[in-house]
Order: C-alpha cells, then structure tokens, then sequence
C-alpha cells in the first residue's frame, strides 16, 4: 500500500507513560468506546519525514453494529461491502470498517458490556500508492481483526476469515 517494504511507529511514551507502540495485547487491554482512550496503531512509511501515517488503525467496544448493507450511510460511490464479520466495507481506498462479534467489556462507561467490537483503519491518500486499493485495506484490517479476536479470546465468534472473500 505504501509502495515500500520497511515501515516505522512513533517512537518514546504516551502522556501516560505508556509506549507508543502499538500491540494487540495491549489494544485489547485498553479496548475502549472513547478514542482518547484506545491504543491506536499508526503506521508511517520508514524516513517519511511528513508527520502523515501511511495507515491508521483502531479498535473499540461498541454496543450496536449496522445490521445490513448500505444501512450505515446508504450505497455511497467507492463502497465495496465484504462477506466477513458481522458488517465489514470499505469506502474507496481510503477507509475499512469491519465489526465482528466479541463480547467484552469496555474499559469506558464503567465497563459496560458490548457484544461486538469495531475495527477502523484508515488510509491516508497522499501517503498510499497509487496501485492501492480498498480491498488492500480489507485484507489488513481483517488480518489485524482476527489478532485481535483471538487476543480477546472470541476468534472463533468473529467469523473472520484467513482470506479476504471477494466483495
């Protein structure tokens, strides 16, 4: 996707203390409904020097899902829905959204239970190739899913495939 084959994260701690690198274990830990809460993954392309992350990628608990195609946003022009997961679609080439069953309970609202978690990544359009394409971005998400999942001990709820089917 980033036209290369070496790949960086932030360097040093958080305001917390915590490493900015990004791991599952830790994501799941922090598995959260507020974003300024989560483990965010951003990845750069190695000596980029733009401050812009070639993907971004996040995870949280969440208590409802989109129930069918096209019932989140409506059939909008680039959105290509896949048959994994619970819900899963990419708009373009530029973002995946992917929700899979997992009952968990989220670190925000006191710990609420939610039954299903969401992935979203994000690719940034001035640091993507231009060969790339919105399954590119499926393919990582779903990977990254299924880590997760079985990080949370619900991979086999997930419906989360080894291959991407075709849209």
């Amino acid at each position: 996707m980033g036209d290369t084959d070496e790949f960086s994260e932030l360097p040093g701690v958080d305001d917390a203390g915590h490493p900015n690198k990004f791991s599952l274990e830790r994501a799941a830990g922090t598995l959260h409904d507020d974003v300024t809460e989560r483990n965010q993954c951003d990845v750069f392309r190695s000596g980029d020097k733009t401050g812009h992350s070639l993907i971004e990628v996040d995870f949280s608990a969440v208590k409802d899902r989109p129930h069918e195609r096209g019932s989140s946003g409506g059939k909008s022009a680039g959105a290509t829905f896949y048959p994994i997961g619970l819900y899963a679609k990419t708009n373009a080439r530029t973002s995946a959204t992917l929700f899979f069953t997992c009952p968990t309970r989220a670190a925000g609202e006191a710990g609420h239970s939610a039954p299903y978690v969401r992935g979203y990544l994000y690719g940034a359009p001035d640091q993507m190739s231009p060969k790339a394409t919105g399954r590119d971005l499926m393919v990582v998400l779903n990977s990254l899913s299924r880590g997760m999942a079985k990080q949370l001990g619900c991979a086999s709820q997930a419906a989360l495939p080894a291959q991407v089917p075709k849209a």
